[in-house]
């Protein structure tokens, strides 16, 4: 992975398994709980967490597809120009969410030049755009 590229990795997506498999593949990342520590973590707001990892370059990583939909997280990621990926279906492992990201390396980089805000859907073999939802 490039090293001037940095992921912020979402609660839901987990502290352990994923950022640590990510780390061993050279990705510089942070997770939700080493930087708001164990007991905040739970009390950020998605805007809230997605601005200001926003703010500071991040790629956001995340397993809430609903992120694009909601009114008040799609408004942050659009004030923002937030850069997201979304591992969409929720039932997946930590393993089998980490294969899906480090499969997905070089597109990842790829996408990453791209300013925000968007959101992409990080599939088996592939990334997609995910619509994100605007202000009416």
């Amino acid at each position: 992975m490039r090293a001037d590229l940095r992921f912020f990795i979402d609660r839901g997506v987990g502290s352990r398994i994923v950022p640590e498999g990510l780390r061993a593949a050279g990705w510089i990342v942070v997770t939700m709980d080493e930087r708001y520590g164990m007991a905040k973590s739970q009390l950020v707001d998605d805007p809230v967490w997605i601005r200001e990892a926003s703010e500071r370059g991040e790629v956001l990583i995340t397993k809430d597809r609903n992120v694009a939909k909601r009114p008040f997280e799609a408004e942050a990621i659009s004030a923002a120009e937030a850069r997201v990926l979304v591992i969409p279906s929720g039932n997946l492992t930590g393993q089998e969410a980490l294969t899906r990201l480090v499969s997905n390396e070089a597109r990842i980089e790829r996408a990453a030049v791209d300013p925000g805000p968007w959101v992409l859907g990080v599939y088996t073999e592939r990334l997609g755009r995910i619509r994100l939802r605007r202000s009416t």
